[in-house]
């Protein structure tokens, strides 16, 4: 009896002991197996590694990489912006202009993509600036700010070659802004103003001319026609609602009396 028992704890203290090296051991390997799965997406591609060397671009799908000799890295294969901004540049006339454009861009094989080049970003915003330099080196500033589209009309093409095969494709170089700096900005802003100045002097020379038409013609109707200046005195006594009434004085005597429409104050008896 007393040997069963025994038998009987030790058993259950062996079962112990596994289910504990279990609990220990098979959670971690668990989330291992789990972690090894990776899933690529409709929008992406993946590169397989086999112990440092790329041995295959896998679709869309799921893989596991389970066991530390394979891994399976993704990339976007959608279109991307960058923001190429901020770029000094002295036009043909050596005036100063800020310059800033948009670069659209997308790995177009993602396995040359990956040898070639440490950091893309950084050679495509490399690879603009030079070309944006040498694009408005060529251009006066008069040229660009009558076509700015001169700056980014077929600069894609320019920046495609500049970067070479680095597995990119330059989608579009869009201008974003060009800004003038310094004297360029100066000079613009007086000849702005000037060009402002002559209009406002313009139109008051034209407002002056018209008065001087309307009386021009509102005398020669007087001279032929006098009895139109008694229907201008009637009409100046009638005055304008909310105002004083006018008083107008005729003849040019001496002692003249105001003539106003106000009824004349009646007369004291004696």
């Amino acid at each position: 009896m007393t040997d069963t028992t025994g038998d009987l704890l030790s058993l259950m203290i062996f079962v112990a002991v596994v289910v504990v090296i279990a609990l220990l051991v098979g959670r971690p390997l668990l989330k291992a197996y789990k972690d090894a799965w990776v899933t690529i997406y409709d929008y992406e591609s993946g590169l397989k590694y086999v112990r440092g060397k790329i041995v295959a671009v896998l679709p869309p799908g799921r893989y596991n990489t389970f066991g530390g000799e394979t891994i399976v890295e993704r990339h976007d294969m959608r279109e991307q912006g960058m923001t190429v901004a901020g770029q000094e540049i002295l036009t043909k006339d050596n005036m100063p202009v800020r310059v800033s454009v948009i670069v659209n861009w997308k790995i177009a094989d993602v396995t040359v993509y990956k040898r070639t080049v440490n950091n893309v970003s950084t050679r495509l915003h490399e690879a603009t600036q030079v070309v944006l330099r040498r694009r408005v080196a060529a251009l006066d500033l008069d040229a660009i700010l009558a076509d700015r589209a001169a700056i980014d009309a077929g600069a894609a093409a320019e920046v495609q070659a500049a970067v070479g095969a680095i597995g990119v494709t330059i989608v579009g170089v869009d201008l974003r802004d060009v800004t003038l700096m310094g004297v360029a900005k100066q000079a613009y802003a007086d000849l702005w103003r000037a060009q402002k100045e002559g209009l406002a002097a313009l139109e008051r020379a034209r407002g002056e001319q018209a008065a001087l038409r309307s009386l021009a013609n509102a005398a020669r109707m007087l001279k032929g026609n006098p009895e139109l200046m008694n229907l201008r005195v009637l009409q100046a006594l009638q005055g304008q609602q909310g105002k004083a009434s006018p008083t107008v004085i005729l003849g040019g005597a001496p002692g003249l009396v105001p003539v106003s429409k106000d009824a004349a104050p009646p007369e004291s008896a004696e």
